[in-house]
């Protein structure tokens, strides 16, 4: 049987998966550390889920009479969003 050498599409889309994981996992390690160096009390259980962190942030901010960055805020949505495209499209060319 032969073999089906992957095309040039299906390596960028895998490219685009893992790349988009890490800096998903960046983002968030650099976020959680950024809140912990300001003092915000956070479980490491609840860390990873989405919008753990940013829940996190959003009471700090009020907290402190800051209002909180929605450039902020809008990256790590864009990022989540991110992360779930790439996986359907990984998934739907990793399964044929």
């Amino acid at each position: 049987m032969p073999f089906n050498y992957p095309v040039t599409g299906e390596i960028l889309i895998f490219i685009w998966f893992v790349v988009s994981i890490l800096m998903a996992v960046v983002g968030t390690f650099v976020f959680w550390l950024w809140l912990v160096r300001r003092g915000v009390k956070l479980s490491l259980m609840w860390t990873g889920n989405p919008g753990c962190l940013e829940y996190a942030y959003l009471k700090w901010c009020r907290s402190q009479g800051r209002r909180p960055s929605r450039g902020l805020l809008v990256f790590r949505t864009v990022l989540i969003i991110n992360v779930i495209t790439a996986a359907a499209f990984f998934i739907a060319f990793a399964s044929r």
